[in-house]
């Protein structure tokens, strides 16, 4: 149309307040629904830095000094005039100077705590005969050590604090309390010295100190400086250790040329440690690079001009080899965070666009006559963005100073840019919707969506879904899980496979509705044909909520399987680690013959498996390692289908005729090896003749992957072997539930004291130990599976209101043709019971359906175990189906549906008809 627009400027304001004024409710609901949208669009990215920096820190906090420092080194072994002057007070300050102009961000370090000196570069041995030597023979060694400032980190019990250029050759030293007292030293001793030349030097005690904060830096950046260590020295099979003292002594900064004569010369160091409270989460990969780049890169040049010395290092053990393993842990976490966070924005955006909907559909008629009156589609717009912006902008920056306030964190760019994104959806859906609906006015006429006949465009838009959701998984399940971590493939999945549902759903829906009118219309009862004839006029627009549903329950669903996997991925890793409820296992002499009958009376014992397992055997020939098990076999096949590990155990296999090799059952590939005629294995301390004559892939008696399991009838026959050192049992394997740890153990260790025993409970709990990073993860992932879950409650809730009006017309009218009220409550269940069955069984049939499709591309290996607690077998730690997920939400949604139906049914009855009559009519 081109007729006379209505004009802007005052005009514009003046409408948008009588519009708000006109529907306060509605405007009050959707300030409500935005601010909360945002609040939890901007707590996520908050709530995820928060519990990573938590874990981090905590990491840091709890690794020793030594493991969260950046250690700068240089080897000073030439005794020269230029050396001499890098060892000087000023030249070590010099190089600190340097290094701290170097370091950039985000490797933060707390410069408050440096730590720098020099030490001769390798211990010194004390020859002097009144030392203590734990061992007799080995000498103490001592370390000197220059630090500044021990006169502020030092009281000085006895004696005085060292000085330079006293007595030719010596060197003034003091050592603490805990080293005098362990090596004998007072103030006054001398130790000599050895040095690579002839002439001689001594160490000289001048004093006696105390710590003032034993727990410094100062006093722990260096080994041993606190109080002597004893060492032990790796000692050939069969010897005893041999150990020694190793102590330090402090020396006066000016004094440091005196460690060049000594062997191996001096070394300087400076000790930085990490700033805890300043690092991030986000900001380990770069610290990681900056620690690297100090060493090879245009920092390491930077720090060699500046310095003009180059043989600076930097020791990539400490900090750096630290954040390596919370990144791998990092990255297997976020991948779970990743995909609730996409399911949640996806159903909230879809909520957003159906409350946008839902008014567009009430203010339907006011658009089309604001169009016939000539207002031009932009300018329409317009005043609708203008409508939806004064109530979405506000609510949203409200929201987000809510999440600011409430979940402190250093980044706020990432929380901002949620809001933002939640207020421009708020304010783009009713403009949208209204321009769609009003481009092409048209008479009023049902949607309905058994009848509707879906258009050609429609067709192809769903093909082109269909086949890129199908490539995206696909590539998900050849690829793998992401390398580094989520990524937006890992994310999109589940919801991809949602809306692919939602698609297919949508096409088989008109069908069970219409293969149910016509019996029903053949039936006496006029609710439930009424009922399945309302059912079948469900608009076109049931779309929305059903992919809501569907990807909250997908989601849900995907959570539970989540955890389902590493729940039966630490099930799997305890029972292969222990081989049983609980194990016995001797490994200097065989279990005491009475101990299996005493163990199998035991509370909750139900069987018991006494085998022998020798270790270190080796295959002639090939030389693989193997185990060889001794067993019963028909307790060992008892064993093996209590636990269900490995395939069921045939006992007949090992059956011996007294004739022939002994048979054996081996693992795969010593199988191959051995091959099918007779060859030469070890057993009871000896060799047999074998034959092969089945495989196992697992045994929980063996602790490797390569064994061959022989009955210990055949070993007793070959060798007439009757001594119990030869034949008897090293590993007894208990079954049965809640076995009694402590009584066990009591009567191990009367009947065996050096035997082992492992439960499968404690290993079990062991894994179950989550990190930080993993409950973090947990935490956050829980809490938007409820925010999904509220999304889609709400996504039903706008979905039943509709159609309000007219069902509140239509039960009117029925209860003026005499219908209780009983039977308009069915009726209006009957009326949305199919679609929302369609949610409920679609939301079950495509979760079912995730779990297979992306199990390959998802890796739940370092959820499941940590790097403290690793785990022999992590093969079962996969994405598996949990019914409990499955089904809960879909009931839950299934109650609620019945429920607000039938109590909007019964409040219709509770007022007048004549009310609802024309309440229907205006609608």
């Amino acid at each position: 149309m081109t007729g006379q627009t209505i004009p802007r400027g005052r005009g514009d304001v003046s409408w948008i307040r009588a519009r708000l004024r006109a529907a306060p409710g509605g405007t009050v609901a959707l300030a409500a629904l935005v601010l909360v949208t945002a609040f939890l669009a901007a707590a996520l990215p908050r709530a995820v830095d928060g519990y990573e920096n938590d874990a981090l820190r905590d990491t840091l906090r709890q690794a020793p000094l030594t493991g969260r420092t950046v250690t700068v080194s240089q080897d000073l072994s030439r005794p020269s005039d230029d050396v001499k002057a890098l060892l000087t007070p000023r030249s070590l300050a010099s190089t600190e100077s340097a290094f701290q102009r170097v370091v950039r961000p985000p490797l933060a370090l707390d410069w408050k705590q440096t730590v720098y000196g020099v030490r001769n570069a390798e211990a010194i041995p004390m020859s002097e005969p009144w030392l203590p030597r734990p061992t007799g023979s080995r000498d103490p060694q001592a370390t000197l050590t220059a630090q500044r400032d021990l006169a502020r980190h030092a009281r000085v019990i006895t004696g005085r604090l060292p000085k330079a250029g006293g007595e030719d050759g010596v060197v003034e030293g003091v050592i603490t309390d805990r080293t005098a007292k362990t090596m004998g030293l007072a103030t006054g001793a001398r130790l000599h010295l050895p040095t690579t030349t002839n002439s001689d030097l001594s160490l000289l005690i001048t004093g006696v100190v105390r710590p003032l904060d034993s727990g410094s830096t100062f006093w722990n950046a260096e080994p041993d400086l606190r109080a002597p260590k004893l060492v032990a020295v790796p000692a050939r099979s069969g010897d005893d250790p041999k150990r020694y003292w190793h102590f330090t002594a402090l020396i006066d900064p000016d004094a440091t040329a005196n460690l060049l004569g000594l062997r191996y010369g001096a070394a300087a160091y400076w000790h930085h440690v990490a700033d805890v409270d300043t690092l991030a989460a986000r900001d380990v990969s770069g610290v990681r690079d900056r620690i690297l780049a100090l060493n090879s890169g245009p920092d390491a040049t930077k720090l060699q001009a500046l310095t003009g010395q180059s043989g600076l290092t930097v020791d990539e053990d400490g900090l750096a080899d630290l954040l390596t393993p919370f990144l791998g842990e990092r990255d297997a976490a976020q991948p779970l965070v990743v995909i609730a966070g996409f399911g949640v924005a996806t159903v909230a955006a879809v909520v957003l666009l159906m409350a946008a909907g839902l008014q567009t559909a009430r203010r339907r008629a006011e658009l089309v006559l604001l169009r016939a009156r000539g207002i031009a589609l932009p300018g329409l717009a317009a005043r609708l963005f203008g409508e939806s912006a004064v109530v979405a902008v506000p609510s949203a920056a409200f929201g987000l100073g809510l999440a600011l306030l409430l979940l402190p964190t250093e980044r706020w760019v990432p929380a901002a840019l949620a809001a933002a994104a939640v207020a421009a959806t708020a304010s783009a859906g009713l403009p949208l919707r209204g321009v769609i609906a009003a481009r092409r006015p048209r008479l009023e006429q049902r949607e309905d969506l058994v009848t509707a006949r879906p258009s050609r465009r429609r067709t192809v838009a769903e093909l082109t879904v269909a086949v890129v959701v199908a490539g995206a998984v696909a590539a998900l399940r050849v690829r793998g899980s992401a390398d580094g971590g989520a990524d937006a493939l890992t994310a999109a999945a589940p919801v991809l496979v949602a809306v692919l549902g939602a698609l297919v759903l949508l096409r088989v829906y008109p069908l069970p509705v219409r293969l149910l009118a016509r019996p029903a219309a053949r039936l006496n009862s006029a609710v439930l044909h009424i009922g399945v004839a309302r059912a079948g006029r469900a608009p076109s627009t049931a779309a929305l909520p059903l992919l809501a549903v569907l990807v909250a329950l997908t989601v849900a669903s995907f959570g539970g399987s989540v955890l389902a996997g590493v729940a039966a991925g630490r099930d799997h890793a305890a029972i292969v680690d222990v081989g049983a409820d609980a194990r016995v296992q001797s490994f200097d002499a065989p279990l005491p013959a009475g101990l299996d009958a005493r163990v199998r009376r035991l509370p909750g014992v139900r069987d018991t498996a006494a085998v022998r397992v020798e270790t270190g055997q080796t295959m002639v020939g090939t030389g693989t390692t193997y185990e060889t098990v001794i067993v019963d076999p028909e307790r060992y096949a008892r064993l093996t289908r209590y636990i269900g590990l490995g395939g069921p155990f045939a006992p007949d296999a090992l059956h011996d005729d007294g004739r022939g090799p002994v048979p054996i059952v081996a693992s795969p590939k010593l199988a191959r090896e051995l091959g099918n005629g007779t060859a030469t294995v070890n057993a009871a301390m000896s060799t047999v003749a074998a034959r092969v004559v089945g495989t196992e892939t697992v045994s929980p008696a063996a602790s490797g992957s390569e064994f061959i399991i022989v009955s210990e009838a055949s070993v007793r026959r070959v060798h007439h072997a009757t001594d119990p050192a030869d034949t008897g049992a090293t590993t007894l394997l208990i079954t049965g539930t809640g076995v009694d740890g402590a009584a066990l153990r009591s009567v191990v260790r009367d009947a065996a004291p050096g035997a082992q025993v492992l439960l499968r409970s404690e290993e079990r709990d062991a894994y179950g130990t989550t990190t930080a990073l993993q409950s973090g993860a947990r935490g956050v992932y829980l809490a938007a599976v409820a925010a999904g879950a509220g999304y889609a409650v709400l996504a039903l809730l706008l979905s039943l209101l509709h159609n309000a009006p007219q069902r509140r017309a239509l039960l009117a009218r029925l209860r003026t043709m005499g219908m209780s009220s009983r039977q308009r409550q069915t009726l209006a269940v009957l009326e949305m019971l199919p679609q929302v069955l369609l949610g409920a069984v679609g939301g079950i049939l495509v979760s079912v359906a995730t779990v297979p499709l992306l199990r390959p591309g998802v890796d739940l290996t370092a959820l499941a175990f940590s790097t403290s607690t690793p785990a022999a077998d992590v093969s079962a730690a996969v994405l598996r189906t949990d019914p409990a997920s499955l089904l809960l939400p879909s009931a839950a949604l299934i109650a609620l549906a019945c429920a607000v139906l039938a109590v909007q049914a019964w409040a219709t009855g509770r007022r007048g008809e004549g009310t609802e009559l024309r309440i229907g009519d205006r609608s």
